[in-house]
């Protein structure tokens, strides 16, 4: 005697046991990436719950006794703590650029990973795309969650941090929109790299020496291009008052009555006589400082951003013509 055994079949709808909401290519390139991934989530909640305790420390201790004795000042601690979240971010896209976009492309070219993929039925463009855009994403999510958290947090001592000195420290650089377009831009040139010379390591040492040098030119030099400073004039005789909380002086000039400016060291000479007849013969009256306010802060961030965006979105472009065009 026989039993017949039927099976149902799963609907559209039922989740089948054992299978990744990932399909495809998708799921490959997640598989040979995965480390770094989980790395860079890990490391992203981590410093979210960082986050979220050092903003009730700091509210804690600006509702404190201890606060009023230091106007516009955080107790050392906390700005030690801050020091080393703004390192991290400042650094960040520099780790993701060695580690993640130099050995993206580059590895697959060393063990033949690419070849072997084309050999599926598997268009090489859609090939390509999937490899970028992959780990892309993760970025852009994981970098987001992070900025958006410790902004939220340098917001609430924005003008005691550092002694309010925004322009000079990493502010810029760690907070809104740049440490998502820096790492975007600089997981990018990775990836250009390795994509080009097909080395993991000479790409990844490649990367480090170009992002080391572009991150210190736009920490020193680069936000000054993406700002008008304001201007502010007093007497040459006359003392200089101090600047708001949250304005930071940039550079100082001395000038004559028509606004035409010198620099602040045209008439500094070795005797008060021989300065006081340079001062006469230049007509100079005024002495001219040149600020900057906090809120130009996200102006400046979002310039430098639409320019790094657009060098990425060339990079990954130049990236994908020279992989689709060479062989694999």
């Amino acid at each position: 005697m026989s039993t017949l055994t039927t099976t149902a079949a799963p609907s559209e709808g039922t989740a089948t046991p054992g299978r990744s909401f990932l399909r495809g290519m998708t799921w490959v390139v997640w598989r040979r990436n995965r480390t770094g991934l989980l790395l860079l989530l890990g490391t992203t909640a981590l410093f979210i719950a960082f986050c979220v305790y050092q903003r009730g420390q700091l509210i804690d201790f600006l509702n404190s006794p201890k606060a009023a004795e230091l106007p516009g000042q955080l107790l050392s601690q906390h700005e030690d703590r801050l020091d080393n979240a703004f390192l991290l971010l400042a650094t960040l896209p520099i780790i993701l650029g060695v580690f993640l976009g130099g050995p993206l492309i580059a590895a697959e070219h060393e063990n033949s990973t690419l070849r072997l993929t084309t050999t599926q039925s598997i268009a090489r463009l859609r090939i390509i795309l999937t490899t970028l855009a992959v780990p892309l994403l993760a970025i852009t999510v994981f970098t987001t969650l992070m900025t958006v958290t410790f902004t939220w947090v340098w917001r609430s001592v924005d003008t005691q941090y550092a002694g309010g000195d925004w322009w000079g420290s990493s502010v810029i650089n760690a907070t809104g929109p740049l440490p998502v377009a820096l790492s975007l831009f600089a997981t990018s040139f990775g990836i250009l790299a390795g994509a080009i010379l097909r080395r993991s390591v000479a790409a990844m040492g490649l990367t480090f020496v170009v992002l080391t040098m572009a991150t210190m030119t736009v920490k020193d030099r680069v936000a000054s291009y993406f700002v008008t400073p304001h201007q502010f004039t007093y007497p040459l005789a006359s003392e200089f008052t101090e600047l708001k909380p949250g304005e930071i002086q940039v550079d100082n000039w001395v000038g004559t009555a028509d606004g035409k400016l010198y620099g602040w060291g045209t008439c500094v000479r070795m005797t008060e006589a021989e300065s006081t007849a340079c001062v006469n013969k230049h007509g100079i009256v005024n002495n001219v400082v040149e600020y900057v306010k906090l809120d130009q802060l996200p102006g400046i961030q979002w310039s430098m951003t639409a320019v790094l965006l657009a060098m990425t979105i060339a990079m990954l472009a130049a990236t994908v013509w020279w992989t689709h065009r060479k062989s694999l």
